[in-house]
């Protein structure tokens, strides 16, 4: 099995052509041997080179250097010299069930399932092998996830909650009102019962709010995520929290006094809050120790706030990226989005800001909390498949090493979910979920675009092959 709420999709490995192979007669293979590749393992290091992977029956059973190599009479062999390797993709924040919205634009609680199904098609010719889906009607969330896993679909694996619990239920996402303890306890059991993987806890509970949703997931062995506004993250980490989504707290507590007098919880009030921010005050600091104390991990989505804060931008208003997303979400990003009442001017501010937005990612990486890679689409101008890489190009834009990057997109991810003993990372033992590579993304994380073809689960699958548009991304 892939992960414990998987099942084993097939016995059989189709055979297909590899990079620089030629069609052999039809054989019965019983492994595949990745010949001469470059492996970087996503454990943070540099890379092995010449090296030979040997897989059977979805699983990494051997590497070794090629030059020395024993390769099994029945193997499959692809010549895959002069590629490079890394474990495949983890998008810790991809809203997976496409949700469409009626003429008022507000959200329809049933999903598309056939823009579902396109979104995680692409997100897998990207090298996306397993995300999260952190907000979802519930019982579609499992339904969309089970036809991952049963092979009547094609995509990553889903780890996925339910409805956000929240205190309304907004128009612009998929939310649960629950405001007594009642109410939360037992949303979070029907959640449970339904067979999530994870809670998720929304921006306007409060602490007391929330304790009481982390005490009844814990009851029932799941763990909390959060995306959190009225809670500061420090009094969160304390509370247990698992996993915080998003890149800054947006909290008055972080603020001096007089700065807190005049902050809104808006999205244009969090161009104040950064703006009068000190990552050196004791708050912040405070903060910072706390999530480290409690293993508390971090998917920051800069991508998702980089799309804001450049959201008059034709770089991503007219990108030819679009034509990968859904025509559904396509039609509500030209319609509305979350800064669409900005001024020029507001988008100056914003982008003014940015480097400080970067900053307070680098300073929880310095500091050691675990940091992961997330898109949060469909955020507008947030593309599946194609934003996982654009934030992996925030992540160096904010100072971290190539290695770290890596690291971060696949390792942390599996870290974070807990299958990190499955996948994650190149090792024997593990899952072959893996992304060949035409080009070095130690030299360039861009390279991590550079796709030549994908391991899922063992399976091959080629980005031309999974989606007509991917071709255009192709580098030779």
């Amino acid at each position: 099995m892939k992960f414990k709420h998987l099942t084993i999709l097939s016995s059989l490995i189709a055979i297909v052509l590899g990079c620089g192979s030629k069609q052999e007669k039809k054989i019965e293979y019983t492994s595949e041997a990745y010949v001469g590749v470059n492996i970087i393992n996503g454990k943070g290091g540099n890379s092995q080179n010449n090296m030979t992977i040997l897989v059977k029956n979805g699983e990494i059973i051997s590497i070794g250097e090629s030059d020395t190599f024993q390769v099994p009479a029945d193997s499959k062999i692809i010549n895959c010299k002069g590629k490079w390797v890394i474990p495949g993709l983890i998008d810790m924040h991809a809203h997976v069930t496409v949700i469409p919205v009626d003429s008022n634009l507000v959200v329809i609680e049933k999903y598309d399932q056939e823009a579902s199904l396109e979104a995680l098609k692409t997100m897998l010719a990207f090298g996306i092998t397993t995300t999260r889906n952190p907000a979802a009607p519930t019982e579609d969330a499992i339904e969309l996830r089970n036809l991952i896993e049963s092979g009547k679909a094609i995509g990553p694996t889903i780890f996925t909650t339910g409805f956000a619990l929240n205190r309304t239920k907004a128009f612009f996402g998929p939310f649960a009102a629950t405001v007594t303890e009642e109410e939360i306890r037992e949303e979070v059991k029907h959640q449970v019962e339904q067979g999530v993987d994870f809670i998720k806890v929304y921006g306007s509970l409060k602490p007391e709010q929330i304790k009481i949703a982390i005490d009844e997931a814990h009851k029932h062995g799941k763990k909390v995520i959060r995306h959190l506004q009225n809670t500061t993250w420090t009094d969160a980490a304390k509370l247990g929290i698992h996993c915080i989504t998003h890149a800054a707290p947006w909290n008055g507590e972080y603020l001096s006094e007089a700065a807190r007098r005049n902050y809104r919880p808006t999205f244009i009030g969090r161009l104040h809050w950064l703006e009068n921010v000190n990552y050196n005050d004791v708050p912040i600091q405070e903060m910072l120790s706390v999530m480290l104390e409690n293993n508390v991990s971090v998917d920051p989505t800069l991508i998702a706030f980089h799309t804001k804060f450049w959201g008059n931008d034709q770089r991503y208003t007219q990108s030819k990226n679009l034509v990968l997303a859904p025509k559904l979400v396509t039609d509500i990003w030209n319609k509305t989005t979350f800064t669409s009442s900005w001024t020029p001017e507001d988008y100056s501010r914003a982008k003014e800001q940015w480097s400080k937005l970067l900053k307070l990612t680098k300073l929880m990486h310095d500091k050691g909390i675990l940091i992961t890679a997330g898109s949060d689409f469909p955020n507008p101008w947030v593309v599946p498949g194609i934003s996982i890489h654009q934030e992996l190009q925030l992540l160096s834009e904010a100072g971290i090493s190539n290695q770290e990057i890596i690291k971060i997109a696949t390792l942390n991810g599996a870290i974070a979910l807990g299958i990190d003993d499955k996948t994650g990372s190149i090792e024997i033992g593990k899952q072959a979920d893996l992304l060949f590579l035409n080009s070095n993304p130690l030299d360039n994380i861009e390279n991590t675009q550079s796709i030549e073809f994908v391991l899922n689960d063992g399976k091959m699958f080629k980005p031309k092959e999974l989606n007509k548009h991917i071709t255009m991304y192709k580098r030779h």
